[in-house]
């Protein structure tokens, strides 16, 4: 089955011989006591070896073929390892020497308390995590421990007592407790202190234990080196005598790429993001980024790739973007498709093509697929009951509909359609208590509506079938989601909404209806793809010959397991349907959720002002990503993960190594003459990038990036050791000379491989490191084994520094920049709803004014008066626009002089022609052009965008703030002229600014 090697008295250990035990499975253990790692479980699998971490081994040991992973065990894996372990191990540190901590203590207790509350330690069934918690708190049971559990914790003690009297438990632990040298120093606590973390054979000092190394740097102080067989170190010496001229070039990428008969094609989508927003962190890893990192590994693999993305750009959200902008749907999309293409270039993702819904393919491609639906009997027709407003004389979608909340106890009067700000559960816009149109505020009425249903019924045999050959291979979140949704049969879904903007629908009796967004959302992939190349079907009805990746948060998952492969499946066409559906858990923001409006977070638009690089970026959010269940972002984190593994291990490492040759070797790589201590290390590198690539290969990308981190902590230890900057010094024999070489001309092969394999992670890094090393083919594929890329008398470049440190004042006014702010009872958040209401009741009483003035019969007085409160709702306006009111200073005085001059009708006639938005059309005797309104409005507000982000950089200088500034006054002078307005009308805040 496989075989244990590492320390058989480590917890680590205790954990895989359990789990074998159980699953009745054969394995043998290699003792190591001088082994980095606790305990690895290693597996050959269709010649393929691969070492499995404790946690992953136990997982493995136990999962029967076919089954699908519970989540939750998943997530309680992860828990112990990255939040329990870093404050148990250095506790019970404290405990071995002699040395109780009573703040680790504390922060145990807290930890404990959260387990015992989890359900795990009362599962009646013994899975992985029970194995994985049992381990790990064993050691708590040894006399030295005292009587922690028992006082503060009996639950857990009860759980490990009861568990331990289990015969397969009782005689593993007992033999294992004779193994244990941790338990045997924690009971005589003069001895020496075990240290039972990971990638250590150094001592930890107690002293250096405390709350603040929840994760401590793995690479202090901490030597490394792999247990390798003689078989391994054959190998090793094979492959480091391979000749360069031997090893696959990589293959010249065609343009379109295009999948190839008999080779490995890769299809690769990531969820599309909606066009209203700007992406921040959590959407970034979700989707973009970790399909990049996928999509860079395939190609170094010498795989065919073709990457597409775009923006979903239909639907009700768009068009309440551009109420809020005062733009068109079509001018939003525009603005904020550019945005994201933006940020997705600085984040070096790698897309084929990034394209856009709202195109001439995406309509031919999505009544194709509706037709053929429609011809196999699987549309359907029924009647909707919907809110529908008389006044705007449209259907009002869930969002545009407010009312009572629905639910008992709670009440809120201003509840949405679709969910309650008050009770924050969902809505049926049909149950909402007296129900108002948010656009106009009038009382919405009933009416039916026929709408087109997808029979998912008919398709579920075929939906099934499907599944049990394609989502065996996906992540277990999107085989727990896929599988909630037919656990009580699938109904027939509705595929159309009463809107404007959106996809048409191709059939008599719905031209005034569009399909819903996420029916043809994710033909979006397909029509890009079209864009892209008019070979499209190639990779969209070949399935024989592709392996399709889908990547998304979990989120997304229904539509893209049941909703659109019963879409394809339904037409008899040969789909390429997903083979790889990779779904991720939610990135928060340090303890809470990013949110634009409240200021909190990091957007894709301020990453790039920050001042840290974007391969710093992707090398954290992949760190982080959050794979098994929900991870945060932190300020700090980034900052040690920088300065920790990035600065002192990898970078360190790459300028040492490089540095030497280039100091000592006049820049030419070194003769070697490699011994067994050197295929030993050759022989661990070998082990990781095997690692490496079965992590990569299988979408655990974090597993991946610390296999690359483990291999430059090889390479720094390897350098630590031999002291080769020592041995080369003049005065030192030949044989000392030769083996500084050796390591020099090793070690500078390390870094040749980094550059490789780093190259999904960290792009721009990697292009910098090959061009020190002068770029060679070899470097651009990726290798099976590690070779000798660099001969002897290669020549590099002079290196220099590549990871800058990131100061602790730049995280604190980071931290404090996008940490949010208290929300401001004076002013209220932007409301396209709102504005919408009001520039409809401003409209409603212009014209009230306007019959008194034409009718001749109403008294100055009563004019005045409707003067009046057609003012007071232009200023409500502007408030909800974020509009400095005193723009009406100028209609005020008119309608003062109004109320008793003879000029009064005349001056409210004046006052008429003011707008009542931006966007509206001013009753005025200057002519209007609406199209250049439009165009000119879409520059106001990117410039006003500019303007902000000017002067939130925090950096920018007087003159710089202000030339903007002058430009936006301009573009507002343009608009005004545009929209029949006095160009010289400004507010005294603008007035204030252009002085």
């Amino acid at each position: 089955m496989g075989v244990v090697v590492g320390r058989k008295g480590h917890t680590d250990a205790l954990k895989i011989l359990l789990a074998a035990a159980l699953s009745k499975k054969n394995i043998e253990f290699v003792e190591n006591n001088v082994f980095p790692f606790g305990a690895v479980l290693e597996v050959t699998d269709q010649n393929t070896s691969f070492r499995l971490p404790a946690n992953s081994a136990v997982l493995y040991l136990l999962q029967s073929p076919g089954q699908i992973q519970d989540p939750e065990v998943e997530k309680w894996l992860e828990w112990e390892a990255t939040e329990l372990q870093p404050v148990l191990v250095p506790y019970l540190v404290s405990l071995a020497g002699g040395r109780k901590d009573k703040t680790l203590e504390e922060t145990l207790c807290s930890l404990l308390t959260k387990l015992s509350s989890s359900g795990i330690l009362t599962s009646k069934e013994v899975t992985a995590a029970t194995v994985v918690m049992f381990s790990a708190l064993h050691p708590l049971t040894c006399e030295a421990a005292g009587s922690f559990l028992k006082t503060q914790h009996s639950h857990i003690l009860q759980f490990l007592t009861t568990l331990g009297e289990v015969t397969h438990f009782k005689n593993i632990v007992t033999s294992w407790k004779s193994e244990s040298g941790l338990l045997k120093t924690l009971e005589n606590t003069t001895s020496q202190p075990w240290n039972p973390i990971h990638n250590t054979m150094a001592l930890l000092k107690v002293s250096d234990v405390s709350p603040s190394h929840a994760a401590i740097s793995p690479e202090q102080n901490k030597p490394v080196r792999a247990a390798v067989t003689e078989a391994q170190l054959k190998a090793a010496q094979v492959s480091w005598k391979q000749s360069v001229s031997s090893i696959t070039l990589p293959k010249v990428v065609a343009h379109p790429s295009l999948p190839v008969k008999g080779e490995t094609n890769i299809l690769i989508t990531s969820a599309l993001p909606y066009v209203n927003n700007v992406p921040h962190l959590g959407n970034i890893i979700g989707c973009v980024l970790s399909a990049d990192c996928f999509a860079r590994f395939a190609r170094l693999r010498g795989d065919n790739v073709l990457y597409v993305c775009g923006t979903d750009e239909y639907g009700t959200a768009t068009e309440t973007k551009a109420i809020a902008e005062g733009l068109t749907p079509q001018q939003i999309c525009d603005k904020y498709h550019n945005i994201h293409s933006n940020v997705y270039k600085w984040f070096n993702i790698s897309f084929n093509d990034f394209g856009r819904t709202t195109t001439e393919q995406q309509t031919k491609v999505t009544h194709e697929i509706y037709h053929d639906l429609e011809n196999n009997g699987l549309i359907t027709e029924d009647a909707v009951e919907q809110q529908y407003c008389e006044k705007c004389k449209r259907f009002l979608a869930d969002r545009f509909v407010e009312g009572g909340c629905p639910h008992p106890g709670c009440g809120y009067p201003d509840a949405r359609g679709d969910q309650c700000d008050g009770c924050s559960k969902l809505v049926n816009a049909m149950e909402l208590v007296e129900p108002r149109c948010k656009l106009c505020s009038s009382t919405p009425i009933i009416r039916s509506s026929t709408h087109l249903f997808l029979n998912l019924p008919l398709i579920e045999p075929k939906l099934k079938a499907w599944l049990a050959t394609s989502s065996p291979q996906w992540t277990s979140n999107a085989q727990v989601i896929c599988e909630s949704w037919l656990r009580d049969g699938l109904k027939s879904r509705c595929i159309t909404r009463d809107l404007k903007w959106g996809t048409p629908v191709p059939k008599e009796g719905f031209e005034d209806k569009v399909f819903y967004v996420w029916f043809d959302a994710p033909i979006g992939y397909i029509s890009i793809t079209a864009g892209y190349t008019d070979q499209w079907k190639q990779w969209w009805q070949n399935p024989e010959q592709i392996q399709y990746y889908e990547f998304m948060a979990k989120d997304n998952v229904p539509f893209h397991s049941v909703v659109f492969p019963s879409c394809q499946l339904g037409t008899d066409k040969p789909w390429t349907k997903v083979t790889h559906l990779v779904a991720t858990e939610y990135l928060n923001y340090e303890d809470g959720k990013f949110s634009k409006s409240r200021g909190v977070g990091v957007f894709g638009d301020q990453v790039m002002e920050t001042g840290i690089p974007s391969d710093v970026w992707r090398f954290y959010l992949l760190y982080v990503r959050p794979e098994a269940q929900d991870t945060s972002f932190s300020w700090v984190d980034l900052q040690t993960k920088n300065n920790s593994e990035l600065l002192n291990n990898l970078g360190n490492f790459i300028h040492r190594a490089l540095s030497f040759v280039f100091k000592f070797f006049n820049g030419k790589i070194p003769e070697d003459k490699l011994n067994r201590s050197d295929y030993q290390v050759v022989a661990a590198v070998n082990q990781e990038l095997s690692h490496y690539t079965t992590a990569l290969a299988n979408n655990h990308q974090r597993d991946g990036l610390r296999t690359v981190l483990a291999i430059t902590r090889l390479g720094n230890q390897y350098i630590q050791e031999n002291e080769p900057y020592k041995l080369v010094k003049p005065g030192r024999s030949v044989e000392e000379q030769e083996r500084g070489a050796t390591v020099t001309a090793v070690a500078a092969n390390i870094v040749a491989l980094v550059s490789i394999i780093l190259e999904p992670y960290m792009p721009d890094t990697t292009v910098r490191i090959k061009d020190l090393l002068g770029d060679l083919p070899c470097l651009h594929q990726l290798p099976r084994s590690f070779n000798r890329f660099l001969p002897p008398g290669h020549v590099i470049k002079e290196p220099h520094p590549l990871i800058k440190p990131i100061e602790d004042d730049l995280i604190q006014r980071l931290s404090s920049q996008f940490g949010g702010q208290q929300p401001n009872p004076q002013k209220k958040p932007v409301d396209p709803v709102e504005i919408t209401q009001l520039q409809s009741k401003v409209e409603e009483q212009a014209n009230n004014v306007r019959k008194l003035k034409e009718g001749g019969t109403a008294g100055k007085e009563k004019i005045a008066d409707e003067v009046k409160v057609l003012l007071k709702l232009k200023a409500e306006l502007a408030a909800v626009q974020g509009v400095d009111p005193s723009v009406g200073g100028k209609d005020k005085k008119k309608a003062k002089k109004g109320g008793g001059g003879g000029k009064g009708k005349e001056n409210a006639s004046k006052m008429d022609a003011t707008s009542a938005s931006p966007a509206a059309t001013p009753a005025s005797s200057l002519p209007v052009n609406e199209e250049e309104a439009n165009r000119l409005q879409a520059q106001v507000t990117q410039q006003g965008d500019k303007v902000r982000a000017v002067k939130t950089r925090g950096n920018a200088s007087k003159e710089e703030v202000n030339a903007e500034v002058a430009i936006l006054l301009d573009l507002k002078k343009q608009l005004a002229v545009a929209q029949g307005l006095d160009p010289n009308t400004l507010t005294g805040k603008e007035k204030k600014k252009k002085k």
